[in-house]
């Protein structure tokens, strides 16, 4: 008795197994080309955003995630790739007690030095609200790493008016 095989055996599968192989065969030396050192601080940070309807007096929370990367393919510096979470920061209004948030979140590449400052801006707004009243406030971090490791060894913060 002579079987038909369905387009999908003679055609699709072994162009799916190929394609596979191919990434397996790639994903492996791509993998070993980076080494990473992962890292992270929560940090008690706050301060005072200055303007109009009124300031907003912060305090909260952040989060700080690094992770040093380097490159022996092309001989580059280690970057630290740093993921800055704010979400757990809260302010509070001086003139109507309103509640401030904001659902700031930002991922930067950094060259990974003893010591870095960071700047990052983000927006805030009242609790309830949305992110089209939003203002700007601006929070710096100091840094510091072990060179050798990529660890983060230190970090304070503030906030302040842009």
């Amino acid at each position: 008795m002579k079987m038909r095989r369905s387009l999908f055996t003679r055609v699709a599968l072994p162009v799916a197994v190929a394609i596979l192989g191919v990434l397996v065969w790639a994903g492996g030396p791509a993998v070993a080309a980076f080494t990473t050192a992962l890292s992270s601080a929560l940090i008690g940070i706050k301060g005072t955003v200055s303007g109009t309807p009124e300031s907003v007096a912060f305090s909260g929370q952040a989060k700080i995630g690094s992770k040093m990367v380097t490159d022996p393919d092309f001989g580059n510096p280690p970057t630290v790739v740093l993921s800055i979470d704010l979400s757990n920061v809260t302010g509070v209004g001086s003139s109507t007690g309103k509640t401030y948030v904001t659902p700031s979140r930002v991922i930067l590449d950094r060259r990974l030095t003893a010591a870095d400052t960071v700047q990052v801006p983000f927006p805030f707004f009242p609790s309830g609200g949305n992110g089209m009243s939003a203002r700007v406030g601006m929070a710096s971090f100091n840094l510091s790493f072990n060179v050798n490791t990529g660890m983060l060894t230190g970090a304070t913060g503030g906030i302040a008016s842009p």
